[in-house]
């Protein structure tokens, strides 16, 4: 019967580059031959387009929206995470439960009731939180398109005159809570403001070092 495999998540706010870093991430490993597969919140094949339309929306209640990425949550983990785990796979998760419960937390919903809700998913094996100021991930968000939605923003409708400064703001809040949750064993934190390639490198230094022991073997 083959080892458990290894559950690795990476966190950080929108423009950290967290796409860029998985995939290297998943490359890197499979290239040592490691069996991976990648997901990602709001990536349950129930929830994904609900949820896809409802987030460009301000209208609708934070609690609610809170709940809805519960459910993609808990999908997920039962129909694509907890088998891959069971057959000795090494999963990497786009985001988990740290950003619902930061995120609702920075929009006035009470982070202990957000956390309980989630209680019935465990903890990652190891989770990376990206980290890079606020400025520059605005930068490359706009690289990417022209504009920011409402809820981008992070104050849903109260979407006025300076939506960057907004993001800014909102941005900076969150960064501070994703600080709060680093404690230097189970999760770690990467400097995400370097070259994409570097801060894969170690983040698939970290990643080995979680996987130490999985098949039966070391990795080097």
């Amino acid at each position: 019967m083959s080892a458990r495999g290894r559950f690795i998540v990476i966190e950080g706010p929108d423009g950290v580059g967290r796409t860029s870093v998985l995939r290297r991430l998943r490359e890197g490993l499979a290239a040592e031959d490691r069996r991976v597969v990648s997901v990602r919140l709001r990536g349950s094949a129930g929830m994904r387009e609900p949820l896809r339309d409802l987030q460009r929306q301000a209208d609708i209640a934070e609690r609610a929206l809170f709940l809805l990425y519960a459910a993609d949550l808990a999908d997920l983990w039962q129909r694509e995470i907890e088998p891959a785990l069971e057959a000795g796979t090494v999963v990497l998760c786009d985001r988990f439960t740290m950003t619902p419960v930061l995120r609702a937390a920075t929009r006035g919903i009470d982070p202990v009731w957000a956390r309980a809700v989630l209680d019935c998913l465990p903890e990652p094996d190891l989770t990376l939180v990206l980290e890079a100021d606020a400025r520059l991930r605005l930068r490359r968000m706009l690289e990417r398109r022209r504009f920011l939605t409402p809820r981008e923003s992070g104050f849903g409708a109260t979407f006025r005159r300076d939506p960057q400064a907004m993001l800014i703001r909102y941005q900076r809040q969150l960064d501070a809570l994703f600080r709060e949750r680093v404690n230097g064993r189970s999760v770690r934190s990467l400097d995400a403001s370097r070259e994409s390639e570097l801060v894969a490198a170690d983040a698939l230094a970290l990643v080995r070092e979680a996987l130490r022991g999985l098949d039966g073997g070391e990795t080097s």
